[in-house]
């Protein structure tokens, strides 16, 4: 979307959340028509989600979250083919205007905004999803997984936005085009052609922002879009294709690397 994280509305939460539901769904629907008790937080595997609120309409993609408030009547625009995790939960919130300075002490997110790379979102949001019922789970622990997620991504919005220094603003730009071009197999000459500085100097960059190399980060977002593959129903030598390993075996060595499994132990497990 081309709308400014200044121009949403934003949102504090004051205490501690109590989840009331979490899952996760693939397929195609509308948005239902209702106003809810509860806030929702949804994050975006794949595809993408359009729905009304607040008189505005909103279209949010894959890597993306929306977060609605509760009593504010929302509604869907078309069916939409996607896959997300969901989280309903009850807090103490208001809405407020674009931060000006970073607040660790509350939950300040925007109605929607792009999901932070480089922290295991989307892997926590998962475990809560399979350990949702007794006896592996209760309120409490979904309660502690989704305000951990919301805290995470609160943090880094707020970085994102409210930092001014040119560096880390460029860092996040070289993590962005990482995750662009998952499926593409970057030489340094491509990062040089699209930042204007030496590789060398990128990687500095980058690495003193987000405390890996510009390589560590394009396998570890590699392996995380693999799970979420696997997770989804594709085959390893899909998901191994659509995430960029030419090498159908060094993809097996690097997830089991990463992950401690083999791919079809994951897909299983």
């Amino acid at each position: 979307m081309d709308i400014k994280q200044t121009d949403l509305y934003w949102f504090r939460l004051n205490e501690e959340i109590r989840v009331e539901d979490v899952d996760k769904f693939s397929g195609n629907n509308m948005h239902p028509d209702r106003m809810m008790t509860q806030w929702v937080l949804v994050l975006m595997i794949s595809g993408e989600r359009s729905f009304r609120v607040y008189g505005e309409n909103y279209v949010v993609h894959s890597g993306e979250f929306f977060l609605l408030p509760p009593y504010v009547q929302h509604c869907g625009l078309q069916y939409d083919n996607h896959a997300a995790y969901f989280a309903h939960f009850q807090a103490t919130g208001i809405q407020i205007p674009p931060p000006v300075k970073v607040d660790t002490n509350h939950i300040l997110l925007p109605l929607y905004g792009q999901i932070p790379l480089e922290l295991p979102c989307f892997d926590m949001m998962e475990y809560a999803v399979r350990h949702r019922t007794p006896p592996f789970s209760s309120k409490s622990f979904l309660s502690s997984q989704i305000q951990a997620i919301l805290y995470q991504i609160s943090l880094a919005v707020q970085k994102k936005e409210l930092w001014s220094n040119l560096e880390s603003r460029m860092a996040y730009q070289i993590l962005k085009y990482i995750d662009d071009n998952k499926n593409q197999h970057l030489k340094n000459q491509d990062y040089e052609d699209t930042f204007g500085k030496t590789y060398n100097r990128l990687n500095t960059i980058f690495q003193t922002v987000y405390g890996m190399t510009i390589k560590q980060m394009q396998v570890t977002l590699r392996v995380n879009q693999a799970k979420r593959m696997l997770r989804s129903g594709y085959t390893i030598s899909e998901t191994s294709t659509a995430c960029g390993f030419e090498d159908y075996f060094y993809f097996l060595k690097v997830f089991k690397n990463k992950t401690g499994m083999t791919p079809s132990e994951y897909k299983n497990s």
